[in-house]
């Protein structure tokens, strides 16, 4: 296949060496077919429930409705990811969102679209996306050596900020000529290529799965004792919170408001903001992949949250569509860093058979996006789009100086594993990552 074929070419430089290994290519360009409809998704999303009720509060209510089953779900989906076939898991997840696209684009093309409709499929398509995600990131490990899975994780995240510009972009090009159903079933179209992606991968070896004797809620109480002994993992997934509660809202609520309210740019410009903001995703997520040796990334987290927050600040501030859209970008650079870094923090410091359960705690911090979200929501019908979104930038900065003094010390201590020698990796590693050939 040409795209598999040009992957294991560019794997060939340092900044692209995940992509010589068969399976991470494949599950990269699986998460790259994911990344690109779930931003038309979140466009699409808020442009229909905006389009149907007129409501800021019920957009927050939506965005809550998907994320809230990553909340209930989430720390059950890492359990299962450490004890199940993951590549079947996957699947299962992934066709459940393939049906929500065909659904809500029928709907909306047909005209019987609800409100009502909008919710349930957004809980459905949560739900599939609290269990897609714990497995995807547990499968990285099993796909790469151990030195590279920062990059791989970095690329991983160049995957879904590349997309976050193409899939907002085309969704706002799309919904031009055509309504939202017509970029639900463009969606569906490309997801076919996903299912696609993740049936060509191959994992002989069951490394990783937890012993099938063991209780489902035996495996979830060790995942939460595992982390708990480890004071730098408990860190890390306590800071990542304050992104979920507070930061995360900036794109999922605020930017779609500034498009339709504040700077008055229509149905496609919610699409436009949403590239803008992928644009300095990518470029964040390919300075990771080129600096995966990066000395302290604990440290680095801190720095970048309090860049965010002064960087929601400025947004709130700022009165021009090309200022909103630059401050955009440098703000999706900082989210996509920082999840990259945590990502490969969290993968490179615990033990392979305890992945989906780590991994599974982030998700948790995850499901509290629905709080943000709900808050936002709060704050745009108390004080309006902008004075809302400096109350957020705020409160980011509060919450980060607060860490900073609780847990600077033990952050900055972190080291990455990645600037160890690429002759210290383990040859199971190598094996599994280069599983059924080039």
């Amino acid at each position: 296949m040409v795209p598999v074929r040009v992957l294991a070419r560019l794997g060939r430089l340092d900044t692209f060496r995940a992509l010589q290994h068969r399976n991470f290519r494949y599950l990269w360009l699986g998460q790259t077919g994911h990344s690109a409809t779930l931003w038309m998704d979140q466009v699409a999303r808020a442009v229909l429930i905006l389009d149907l009720t007129g409501s800021a509060m019920m957009l927050s209510l939506v965005i809550a409705t998907r994320l809230v089953p990553i909340l209930l779900f989430g720390i059950l989906a890492g359990a299962v990811a450490d004890r199940a076939d993951r590549r079947r898991l996957l699947l299962t997840t992934q066709c459940v969102t393939f049906s929500t696209y065909v659904f809500l684009g029928l709907a909306v093309t047909l005209g019987f679209v609800e409100p009502w409709m909008v919710f349930v499929t957004a809980f459905v398509a949560g739900t599939a996306m609290a269990f897609n995600q714990p497995v995807r990131q547990s499968l990285i490990p099993m796909a790469v050596p151990k030195e590279d899975v920062l990059n791989a994780v970095a690329l991983n995240s160049t995957a879904l900020s590349f997309m976050r510009i193409g899939g907002g972009s085309f969704a706002g090009v799309l919904l031009i000529p055509f309504d939202t159903g017509g970029v639900y079933l463009v969606a569906a179209a490309i997801y076919a290529w996903v299912l696609y992606t993740t049936w060509r991968l191959s994992f002989p070896s069951d490394r990783g799965r937890a012993k099938p004797d063991r209780s489902l809620f035996a495996d979830l109480a060790e995942g939460f004792a595992y982390v708990g002994k480890r004071r730098e993992l408990a860190f890390v997934v306590g800071l990542a919170m304050i992104l979920f509660v507070f930061g995360f809202p900036y794109q999922q609520v605020f930017t779609p408001l500034l498009a339709k309210e504040v700077l008055d740019m229509g149905d496609s410009g919610v699409g436009f903001l949403a590239a803008a903001t992928g644009v300095g995703a990518f470029v964040g997520s390919l300075v990771v992949a080129s600096r995966s040796n990066l000395a302290r990334p604990g440290l680095q987290l801190l720095i970048n949250m309090f860049v965010f927050g002064s960087v929601l600040v400025l947004i709130s501030l700022q009165a021009t569509t090309w200022g909103t859209a630059a401050l955009l970008a440098v703000a999706g650079s900082m989210t996509v860093t920082y999840m990259a870094l945590t990502n490969g923090i969290l993968l490179e410091r615990s033990d392979p058979h305890m992945h989906g359960r780590v991994m599974s705690l982030l998700s948790l911090d995850r499901g509290m996006i629905p709080l943000g979200a709900i808050i936002a929501g709060g704050l745009v019908e108390l004080l309006g789009v902008r004075p809302g979104l400096f109350v957020q930038g705020v409160l980011v900065l509060t919450f980060s100086t607060i860490a900073a003094v609780v847990a600077g010390r033990r952050l900055a201590s972190i080291r990455s594993a990645a600037g160890r020698p690429r002759e210290s990796r383990a040859p199971e590693a190598v094996a599994a990552g280069r599983a059924g050939g080039a």
